[in-house]
């Protein structure tokens, strides 16, 4: 039983964590953000009173929450991983030849 083929590119594993931490990382710094302005937003709906819309709000920041505490929590996963796996982090290069060191009479 041979592999099928899915259509898809394969991917090696430290490709696929540097995807993961990549995308982590930015939903990491971006989520925080992104829910404050939503929670700003359901405030000042709150203040003009619509109440359903800054329920509605205050759901989705919630919702961002979860999602950011999520990212947080697979980012660092994913970056143990990687630190522990240790072939993520080498490059496709040939090693430098041994430098001699000693001095010359």
């Amino acid at each position: 039983m041979g592999m099928r083929d899915t259509g898809l590119p394969e991917t090696s594993l430290p490709e696929l964590a540097r995807r993961f931490l990549a995308w982590g990382v930015a939903a990491t710094l971006l989520l925080p953000m992104v829910i404050a302005i939503v929670l700003g937003l359901g405030g000042l709906l709150s203040a003009l009173g619509d109440q359903a819309a800054a329920a509605a709000c205050g759901r989705v920041g919630l919702v961002g929450g979860v999602v950011w505490f999520l990212a947080v929590a697979v980012t660092a996963t994913v970056s143990g991983i990687v630190a522990l796996d240790g072939s993520a982090t080498r490059r496709d290069r040939p090693a430098s030849p041994p430098q001699d060191h000693s001095v010359a009479p």
